[in-house]
């Protein structure tokens, strides 16, 4: 979620990023998560007309139900967490990881490692986002991302202080982030020398959309879905394998990241047919983890035409 600039807005930041930051960063590990969760919640109660916005995307993707205002609040706490979650990262660089993010399938990602390809990590923006690539990282897998296209919208100097802060604490990631706009075959590289790379499989969100895309049915919508990270997997001859992050249901941190085995693709085609065919085993896994975890997703104010998805006619 994108909100406006606006003086309001930065004095929102002026409090979060200086005493509201230094205050949680005080709590025991991964305690912060949670106090931003709350904030998360806060806002919600503040911001009507995005509310608004959001069960209109929700009716869209899911018609009538009856827990949209549960959802709803579910995607405010995911925005926040995913928004301050660099705050994390030092703490998790230095071994503090399984008190964020406990990792299922690790094994999948093991293997197909052995194959001496390296793999390519397809995923939704979900949780947060960058949460497995920390914790990954900091286990001493040799991790990439592919960077978005940042937010469009020109920010305040409150706003761009901010953003810096934000850029010099994710340095503390241990893996190396990629611009996306720019040539993918280092990418391809890495990949060669068995390393791992990150790649997101619906949108940036407010940016600059990148990237390959064509147009295939996710939750009954015509949506432009991104065929990047089937691209680098068919170049590189890697695994593809699914990951999504979500909120923890049970015991233990706050958050579970779900590695599935390697997905088929039909790598003996022509490329352009195979990243047709690609589009829609990506198209297949997004809906599925949208209907499993609709609460974590970061982009459901995106969820309309003429954004995520193509324009009316």
């Amino acid at each position: 979620m994108v909100f406006p600039e606006s003086p309001l807005k930065d004095s929102y930041r002026r409090v979060v990023w200086g005493p509201w930051r230094r205050a949680l960063l005080r709590l025991p590990e991964g305690y912060e998560l949670r106090a931003n969760r709350r904030l998360g919640r806060a806002v919600m109660r503040a911001s009507k007309a995005r509310r608004e916005q959001l069960a209109r995307n929700l009716r869209r993707a899911f018609g009538e139900r009856d827990d949209l205002d549960t959802l709803i609040g579910a995607i405010f706490e995911t925005h926040f967490v995913d928004q301050y979650i660099s705050w994390s990262f030092a703490r998790i660089a230095t071994g503090g990881g399984d008190a964020y993010l406990r990792i299922e399938g690790l094994h999948h990602l093991d293997h197909a490692l052995k194959q001496g390809r390296g793999a390519v990590l397809m995923h939704p923006h979900m949780g947060p986002a960058q949460l497995p690539l920390c914790v990954l990282g900091s286990r001493y897998y040799r991790m990439n991302q592919i960077g978005g296209g940042g937010v469009a919208q020109p920010l305040s100097a409150e706003g761009q202080r901010a953003a810096a802060t934000r850029a010099e604490l994710e340095g503390h990631i241990p893996a190396r982030i990629w611009d996306g706009a720019g040539y993918l075959r280092p990418l391809v590289r890495a990949l060669r020398q068995g390393e791992v790379v990150m790649s997101a499989v619906d949108g940036t969100g407010g940016g600059h959309e990148l990237g390959r895309r064509y147009t295939r049915e996710v939750l009954g919508q015509p949506m432009r879905v991104p065929v990047g990270a089937v691209w680098l997997a068919l170049a590189s001859g890697a695994p593809l394998l699914p990951l999504v992050t979500f909120r923890n249901p049970t015991w233990g941190p706050d958050y579970v990241t779900e590695i599935r085995p390697p997905l088929d693709l039909p790598r003996d085609e022509p490329r352009d047919v195979a990243l047709e065919l690609g589009a829609e085993i990506v198209a297949v896994q997004l809906e599925r983890w949208l209907r499993d975890h609709p609460g974590d997703w970061h982009f459901w104010d995106e969820f309309e035409p003429g954004r995520f998805l193509e324009p009316d006619p």
